[in-house]
């Protein structure tokens, strides 16, 4: 019996995680249509992530205009590298990063938060680049390093 509920409760995990790969995709898709205006080649390869970068200086500077979703957009596209390349399960964290992709082994997991670091990527400009922070992540993951980054 505890074990029927147990695979419920493991399906309806899996339902849900689902349905967040497929709005955090989503809403990378609707960044992407936004950013391809500058050229951007966003192909949601880890080395997209230098014309991720290019496009956010793009909005710093206010020649893209992106509605407060298609910032969250941008921050979706950032995850779904690091998902795409990774794995990892997408997880609820708090005001500052609402979600977080969590990649590893257990004991090992690295936590990424990219909402409040696009933020501050299209606010402060090149002193908060995206591609170093990437780095950070990958870093972390390749020397199973438990860490969370933000």
């Amino acid at each position: 019996m505890f074990g029927f509920l147990k695979i419920n409760q493991d399906a309806k995990r899996n339902e849900v995680q689902e349905e967040f790969v497929a709005r955090v995709a989503g809403a990378a898709q609707d960044f992407v249509q936004a950013a391809g205006q500058t050229g951007a080649v966003l192909d949601y390869s880890p080395s997209s992530v230098h014309a991720l970068d290019e496009a956010l200086e793009a909005a710093h500077l206010g020649t893209l205009p992106l509605t407060p979703m298609q910032t969250v957009g941008a921050a979706a596209y950032l995850y779904e590298v690091g998902r795409r390349a990774h794995g990892g399960l997408y997880e609820v964290c708090d005001d500052e990063d609402p979600v977080v992709l969590v990649c590893g082994e257990p004991g090992t997991e690295v936590c990424f938060g990219a909402i409040a670091k696009i933020e501050r990527r299209i606010r402060y400009g090149a002193t908060e680049a995206i591609p170093p922070y990437f780095e950070q992540f990958t870093a972390a993951l390749e020397a199973r390093e438990a860490r969370t980054i933000r």
